[in-house]
């Protein structure tokens, strides 16, 4: 609908498929805690299992990361106020880069969706409960590695798939029946993310406030440091998990309230303080039980730290709340799973077919991908610590790209801007090659998604190579132009790159019963005629597509018919002139300059300039914009 409430044509509606920007800081918190804050619902148990008591100092890194993507995405947010997620960001450099980012991503959501619900029901009480304890105060100070580092060994040693209290069956039933809840539309299922964020910090709290009056300071065995430098990396890099969330805030700009950079900074830092913070907090308070061994509780470590600090009576709401919240991360996976491939078709990086909506206006083709895919890796791996190193190496990777990627960007300006960014960048990368290089399985499964994205993507390309179709953009432009609108009388806007003279124009093509010509001229300064491949055109260039976008959905309102004109060259003027011959203008309608006198004495007036070119019966109208 636009907003007058009257229903946009199919391509028109597709095409400014842009929400209005309603997301407040506190909405965006709300989902960015959805994937940051429940993390530690298994993070905890998994660096404990790695690390034992030296976790503490391995969560404390993990914090210092998040503060610092946390860092990057604030500036990412106002370099890309329109969108800044990684496919969106790398396609203005490189579709094909652009498309790995989305299938990094696609990697990461696929094991979200796995891993989270995997997690609610060992949560819910599901699974072997190994409640091993441990009587020496030093015990498990060493990082243990090399038992993961060998994917057949891995799935040995997995509980059985196929027994009704096994956490891994009950998680391929919950997906599924996501899955078919997402085919009822995203207003049936998307949950309230701020309500859920309230939740976790419910639960945070009350196992502190209990907890910290109850630890014995002076005892507390912090575990020893003095393991090789690559053991304690690795170590590391096996809790490197949940960076996903500000991918999805970075995704979200374009709906955000502006200033963008304020909004996006004060979500980003209020939950990057809380993560880091309370991690440690809780780091600190898992290291304190003396008695807990390493494979006791590593996949519900909040639910025993509440039964020990606070009791039976806290224990069980810990693991309730958890577990809802666990599986509100699933359906939120699914839904970004949907969305990545519905985008991607629409630009026709994926088959068409994934574009088909049901009578509840949800693209079912992709719904059912986007919930079997997680459905089929939990048939193949289906505990916390193979699932965990599945899903780091897609979001790392994803991440280290757009960080790479905006380091040059010209609006990062300051240099230490720069060398902070290419810093993470690298470090990223240095831990997606760790994590390729020593968990032989999470590369397989990456390679997988990426063979078979880029097929689907060169297929796709060689089909629409055969049977070539319009843009949305054209198909959006003909869908309005009927020939009655055509018979209409015209009048020319030559807009400068800018819709601010849209309102005005379209009121007065509405007032005469006229046709709109929005005339966009790129003017190149150049004393050589680029390659034909290289040139810009309507479907090359970004800005003249924003610009026409927004004119098309205007004009709906204002029942006005839109015919683009786009030409590069290097005299504005005559092209302008050109263009109102062709198309037989009435009269051409222009902006008053705001150019200072030098500008006028090097470049003249336009005005007076275009007007020399036109006949006398074509008047040039100077629009005043409010």
């Amino acid at each position: 609908m636009d907003s007058n409430g009257k229903p946009l044509p199919p391509a028109l509606a597709m095409l400014s498929s842009q929400r209005p920007r309603n997301v407040s800081w506190l909405s965006a918190a709300g989902l960015l805690f959805g994937d940051w804050g429940t993390s530690r619902l298994y993070v905890l148990g998994l660096a404990f299992l790695v690390a034992g008591r030296s976790s503490f100092w391995l969560v404390s890194g993990m914090s210092l990361l998040i503060l610092a993507v946390g860092w990057a995405y604030t500036h990412i947010c106002r370099i890309y106020p329109d969108g800044g997620g990684v496919y969106t960001a790398a396609r203005q450099r490189s579709k094909l880069l652009g498309v790995v980012g989305a299938l990094l991503l696609f990697a990461d959501y696929t094991i979200t969706a796995s891993l989270s619900s995997v997690e609610a029901f060992h949560y819910f009480g599901l699974g072997e409960s190994r409640h091993a304890q441990v009587a020496e105060a030093d015990a498990g100070s060493e990082i243990i590695l090399k038992r993961y580092e060998s994917p057949v060994e891995t799935v040995e040693a997995q509980p059985s798939l196929w027994q009704w209290d096994s956490p891994g069956l009950w998680a391929i039933l919950a997906i599924g029946a996501i899955g078919a809840l997402n085919l009822l539309g995203p207003k049936h299922t998307a949950g309230p993310a701020i309500l859920a964020a309230i939740g976790m910090i419910i639960i945070t709290l009350l196992i502190v406030v209990f907890a910290l009056p109850k630890l014995d300071w002076h005892n507390i065995n912090f575990g020893r440091m003095d393991h090789p430098p690559f053991e304690l990396w690795q170590g590391f890099v096996a809790i490197v998990l949940a960076l996903s969330g500000v991918e999805a805030i970075a995704s979200l700009t374009g709906t955000m309230h502006k200033p963008v950079y304020r909004t996006a900074s004060k979500s980003i830092w209020m939950v990057a303080a809380e993560v880091a913070i309370f991690n440690m907090i809780l780091a600190l308070v898992m290291i304190a039980c003396q008695d807990l061994g390493r494979e006791g509780h590593k996949e519900d470590m909040l639910a025993f730290l509440a039964g020990r600090y606070v009791g039976a009576w806290g224990e069980w709401p810990v693991r309730i709340i958890g577990g809802m919240l666990l599986l509100s991360a699933t359906n939120t996976a699914i839904g970004a799973l949907m969305s990545t491939m519905y985008v991607m078709s629409r630009d026709t990086e994926l088959p068409r077919m994934l574009q088909k909506l049901n009578t509840f206006g949800a693209p079912w083709i992709a719904a059912v991908i986007a919930a079997a895919v997680p459905a089929a890796v939990l048939f193949v791996f289906h505990d916390l610590e193979t699932l965990a190193h599945l899903y780091a190496i897609g979001i790392v990777g994803a991440v280290a790209i757009n960080c790479l990627l905006t380091t040059f960007h010209p609006r990062l300006r300051k240099w230490w801007r720069k060398t902070a960014m290419v810093a993470l960048g690298v470090l990223l990368v240095a831990i997606w090659v760790t994590l390729a290089y020593t968990k032989l399985h999470a590369l397989i499964f990456v390679a997988i998604v990426m063979v078979v994205g880029l097929v689907a993507r060169q297929l796709t390309r060689m089909a629409a190579a055969r049977r070539p179709r319009l843009s949305l953009l054209r198909q959006a432009i003909l869908e309005q132009l009927t020939p009655e609108m055509l018979a209409k009388p015209k009048l020319l806007l030559a807009t400068a790159g800018s819709s601010s003279m849209a309102e005005p124009a379209l009121q007065l093509a509405h007032d005469q019963q006229a046709a709109l010509v929005v005339c966009f001229i790129r003017e190149v300064a150049l004393t050589y005629l680029a390659e034909a491949e290289y040139r810009l055109s309507l479907e090359t260039d970004h800005a003249a597509q924003a610009l026409f976008r927004d004119f098309l959905a205007l004009a709906h309102k204002y029942e006005v018919p839109i015919i683009p004109f786009y030409d590069t060259g290097t005299n504005s003027a005559e092209l302008i002139a050109e263009a109102a011959a062709i198309n037989a203008v009435d009269r051409i309608l222009i902006g008053s300059s705001r150019r200072g006198t030098l500008y006028q004495v090097i470049k003249g007036s336009f005005q007076r300039k275009l007007e020399s070119l036109l006949p006398p019966e074509i008047p040039v109208q100077v629009l005043s914009v409010a």
